[in-house]
């Protein structure tokens, strides 16, 4: 019997509890990427909020909540949004659209599952007349190779002071 291709569909409310399992998991591994700046607060603590975050989200247009499905199991989720630009009043490009959040289910990895679900979210992004999408990634995520394949390009990054450093510069500079 020949097994039903991956399915991907637009996010429902019925879907928030396993949209939160596969944020969760992401979460947990962006911590390895960026330490610090990233550690999670309690599971618990997060789940209402992030669910309930999400939930408002799937009631605006330009809020994009897409599922992978295999066999009426959610595999991996795929979010994003249109909205201004930083500075939107500046910059000649105002709107962009934005990838918000990736993650496909470990067990489902490399399978071309993230591949599937981003095409159908650009397809999404673009088809409201915007020229770019942007998506932030840690350089050590694999994730960012993923994207570059796709011809996403690094035009510019956040850079991080701790305030440890603040304090020894500070200190360093009374000598």
């Amino acid at each position: 019997m020949k097994k039903k291709p991956i399915a991907i569909r637009k996010g429902t409310e019925e879907d928030l509890k396993e949209f939160f399992e596969l944020y969760w998991i992401s979460s947990l591994e962006h911590t390895h990427y960026s330490g610090t700046l990233d550690s999670l607060k309690p599971k618990e603590k997060c789940q209402k909020y992030i669910m309930n975050h999400q939930q408002e989200l799937i009631k605006d247009p330009n809020q994009f909540f897409l599922v992978a499905e295999d066999e009426k199991k959610v595999i991996g989720i795929i979010t994003g949004h249109v909205g201004e630009r930083d500075e939107a009043r500046v910059y000649r490009i105002e709107r962009i659209g934005f990838i918000d959040e990736v993650c496909v289910h470990p067990g489902y990895r490399h399978r071309g599952i993230g591949n599937k679900l981003l095409e159908a979210m650009l397809a999404q992004l673009y088809a409201r007349d915007i020229d770019f999408v942007g998506v932030g990634v840690a350089f050590k995520n694999p994730a960012f190779h993923f994207y570059k394949s796709y011809g996403f390009t690094p035009e510019g990054m956040w850079l991080i002071q701790k305030k440890k450093s603040f304090t020894k510069k500070k200190e360093q500079g009374r000598k």
